[in-house]
């Protein structure tokens, strides 16, 4: 068997269903063998960016890797950006680039690149296959890296050479057929924490991605309801935790985030103890800290998170699952059916909702026009059912108008991004989040110039028949108007700019236009009609500028941009 062949194998037993990229010479003979597998999907896109997108949102929706593939040299640079979101929210995908020749290698030869020093500050582990008899071991080790600890993309270079030589006729051991690693917390940790936990007066829960990479969701509802914690997430964390839960919060931060509820930033405001589950302390949830006095239970199954931020009061080691299930054991055991959590402060929860809620209408029943793009958020969401939905965002402020109000019930039913923001992700991961559960609606909510970045591959979107509906809040405006400093730049950036109509029906898509709240409801439920019947559809819906954070609702100091 060739090591190209042995590869493809070896995928399909670690449960591989997807490869997605763009082929060339040096990657053709891994490509074909891979393309020979029945098990795996291909896609096949127009540049190598949106593949890697397509492979991270589909490990995003499903928890499961998929496989990257491109020619050497600058086509394997060219999806730089798609790696970079995936390294920055710990995302696991599996690239394979074509690489020159063995002799080849350190000669400045066509189509090389310095290939281990380009890609290993940005993925979990980087390597190159030299030779036939590392095979099985460089696939084994990729997939544990994959799939244990805090996850990451995986770099794998194949020499073309390489991947036509014979390698041993003995069979792949795959590690996904065994039992998945995790690891617990020091039980001595976890009493501190549950004294803490239990003394406290206000405690707050405040959720990361790392829940959602460990699918610790029923383990978290059970530990927020013994203790009656209020539950926030970071945008990313968002759908770890129910948001029809009474003890939901939404959105908010270590302190106060960039985009967070009302509900949430009060709770963490006045907090005496925070409990963190896999979370990053990124600039966007920390715009405020917690104060002096605050106490802070870290967990993370990462050694490097713990204390890189600051100092925690006590550090909780471990795979969140398990931790959330060894807190929850030890502070039931600790009450002995007492409760630990006044009604005075279950009320004050439920006050907080219901003033978020009461906050919010301004926004979400706006009738001004271009449509406030919160209102866009409020209508849709009256027109699906989210456990049969997954919603993405894309960077800039259609974040904050489609996170905060979009309601979540099901775990992966939203996929947050945020650490790097490469612009025009959404479109690409909407493809690989459909491919991941055909049966759902998926819906991209992307701006203007997001859009214009990726939109050439809502072809591939049609040829590769991962049918998405695509929702652009269009703020886009015009020299005169744009009120920059520099109306030179302004009229670089928006002058005549793109009909995205007309650009989406070209490439084979429906489309629809909005420029009148009146008309949301009717024509959002005709794309998503047209989208469920299996055809990919586009809205540009006309919106106005506006500053994503909503803090200004209620704190009359907030920043009036920059959030």
């Amino acid at each position: 068997m060739k090591v190209s062949e042995k590869i493809a194998e070896a995928l399909v037993s670690e449960g591989v269903t997807l490869a997605a990229g763009i082929s060339g010479q040096s990657i053709g003979r891994l490509l074909d063998a891979i393309a020979n597998r029945p098990e795996v999907t291909l896609m096949y896109t127009r540049q190598e960016r949106v593949a890697f997108d397509i492979c991270d949102g589909f490990a995003r929706a499903s928890g499961r890797p998929a496989v990257v593939f491109t020619d050497a040299g600058p086509a394997a640079a060219n999806l730089m950006g798609g790696l970079v979101n995936s390294w920055g929210d710990s995302v696991p995908v599996l690239f394979f680039a074509g690489h020159n020749d063995r002799s080849e290698q350190a000669n400045r030869q066509t189509k090389e690149i310095p290939f281990i020093e380009m890609f290993r500050p940005v993925s979990k582990w980087t390597t190159i296959i030299d030779y036939p008899d590392q095979t099985d071991e460089v696939i084994r080790r990729a997939f544990m890296h994959l799939t244990t600890g805090r996850p990451g993309p995986v770099v794998i270079g194949m020499p073309y050479d390489v991947s036509d030589m014979l390698c041993k006729p003995v069979a792949y051991q795959a590690i996904q057929s065994r039992r998945r690693v995790r690891s617990g917390a020091d039980p001595e940790a976890i009493a501190d924490a549950c004294r803490m936990i239990l003394s406290a007066k206000r405690p707050y829960l405040y959720v990361g991605a790392g829940a959602l990479f460990s699918e610790a969701t029923n383990e978290l509802v059970a530990f927020a309801e013994a203790i009656s914690l209020p539950v926030a997430t970071t945008l990313n964390g968002k759908s770890a935790f129910p948001e029809t839960h009474h003890l939901s919060v939404g959105i908010g931060g270590f302190g106060r985030a960039s985009y967070g509820s009302s509900a949430a930033t009060k709770l963490a405001r006045d907090a005496d103890v925070i409990i963190t589950i896999g979370c990053g302390f990124k600039r966007h949830a920390t715009q405020v800290r917690p104060g002096a006095g605050v106490k802070h239970i870290q967990v993370d199954i990462d050694p490097t998170e713990l204390n890189r931020d600051h100092l925690a009061d006590v550090e909780l080691l471990g795979d969140a699952r398990v931790v959330l299930k060894q807190l929850h054991d030890q502070c039931v055991a600790m009450l002995k059916g007492e409760k630990v959590v006044s009604a005075e402060y279950k009320s004050e929860i439920r006050a907080l909702k219901g003033e978020w809620d009461d906050l919010s209408r301004k926004v979400l029943e706006s009738a001004e026009i271009p449509i406030n793009p919160f209102r866009v958020t409020a209508e849709f969401n009256k027109l699906v059912k989210p456990e049969e939905t997954i919603v993405l965002h894309d960077a800039g402020t259609v974040r904050g108008s489609t996170s905060q109000h979009y309601l979540t019930t099901t775990p992966r039913g939203f996929l947050g991004f945020g650490v790097q923001s490469a612009m025009g992700w959404s479109i690409g991961a909407a493809m690989g989040a459909k491919k991941a559960h055909p049966e759902k609606l998926v819906v991209a909510f992307i701006g203007e110039e997001a859009f214009n970045e990726t939109a050439l591959d809502i072809e591939t979107s049609i040829r590769n028949d991962a049918p998405i509906l695509i929702i652009v809040k269009n703020n886009r405006r015009y020299a005169d108007t744009d009120g920059g400093k520099s109306q030179r730049l302004a009229h670089a950036r928006f002058h005549t700019g793109v009909d995205i109509s007309a650009l989406a029906k070209a490439l084979g898509a429906e489309a629809f236009g909005i420029s009148d709240p009146a008309s949301l409801a009717q024509t959002l439920k005709a794309a998503i009609a047209t989208t469920k019947a299996g055809r990919t559809t586009v809205v540009d819906i006309r919106t106005v500028r506006i500053n994503g954070s909503l803090h200004r609702l209620w704190d009359p100091n907030a920043k009036a941009g920059g959030e």
